[in-house]
């Protein structure tokens, strides 16, 4: 892609099921963790810089694209995308050889719920927190978290969740030496002008299955700060919601992962790294 020129090179033939399609859909929540599906296959490009890919998105029609409301009858409710694209970053093509990437989807900052009125009563999705990552450069960290931190270790404010397994979230943050009052929950500071300009938003972040397993995939290199909260239950995706992170105080760690790496770091910490 070349800004000066506004070149592109534009993609309309897609893979489902083994077949060619000029549109595809996906389940989003059925791909969790390292779970993936390949939409594209075999495609060809030049070498160099591109400097964004967009992801077309037939919106505002529960035939196409929806989100299920499993709380209320399995109702679908509209599915909005500004612009009706999907802006994502840029990315490289090396000269000769094979190259895999992943487009993936952190929903706790991406979606967010418009129940209206005004308006319709629909969901966003927005490219805040959706990436594109070279596979094989892409690092992960997964591990588990002892059932007895969902509660806060009998400690406030945890101890008084009506649901132990409710609200149990790891929160990744760019880089070390962060000031710990500072880590906070997901927020969009274009849209929360009361957000504190110290407060530091998670780069990802990811919700603690009830046996304490979790896994965060498809991750740069690089160093980064993890942060247990037991109370995360109503963190909303564009606003500061005061959320303790970490909760309990003491579960917070620092790691570093490099290109390809894959870590295991369980909660509570035990020997002072993971």
């Amino acid at each position: 892609d070349d800004p000066g020129t506004d070149d592109c090179f534009f993609i309309d033939r897609f893979i489902e099921g083994g077949e060619d399609t000029d549109s595809i859909q996906v389940d989003l929540l059925a791909l969790q963790g390292f779970d993936n599906q390949i939409i594209i296959e075999g495609l060809e490009l030049q070498a160099g810089e591109y400097d964004q890919l967009r992801l077309s998105i037939i919106d505002e029609d529960t035939n196409f694209s929806w989100v299920k409301e499993l709380e209320n009858g399995d109702v679908l409710k509209e599915l909005k995308v500004p612009s009706d694209e999907l802006k994502l970053g840029g990315f490289t093509v090396e000269r000769g050889g094979v190259q895999v990437f992943v487009i993936e989807f952190d929903l706790r900052k991406a979606m967010t719920y418009n129940p209206g009125p005004p308006g319709p009563d629909r969901y966003i999705l927005k490219p805040t927190g959706v990436r594109v990552v070279e596979v094989d450069a892409a690092a992960s960290i997964s591990g588990n978290v002892n059932s007895a931190l969902f509660s806060g270790n009998s400690t406030a404010p945890c101890i008084n969740k009506v649901d132990v397994n409710d609200g149990n979230v790891v929160y990744l943050y760019r880089g070390h030496n962060l000031v710990t009052d500072n880590l906070a929950d997901n927020f969009d500071n274009s849209l929360d002008v009361d957000a504190p300009a110290t407060a530091i938003a998670p780069y990802t972040s990811q919700k603690v299955q009830a046996d304490g397993g979790y896994g965060v995939a498809y991750l740069p290199a690089g160093d980064y700060t993890l942060a247990f909260s037991c109370e995360a239950a109503n963190d909303d995706p564009e606003l500061l919601d005061g959320i303790v992170i970490p909760s309990p105080d003491t579960q917070v760690v620092e790691l570093s992962l490099g290109e390809g790496e894959s870590k295991t770091c369980d909660l509570p910490l035990v020997g002072g790294e993971c």
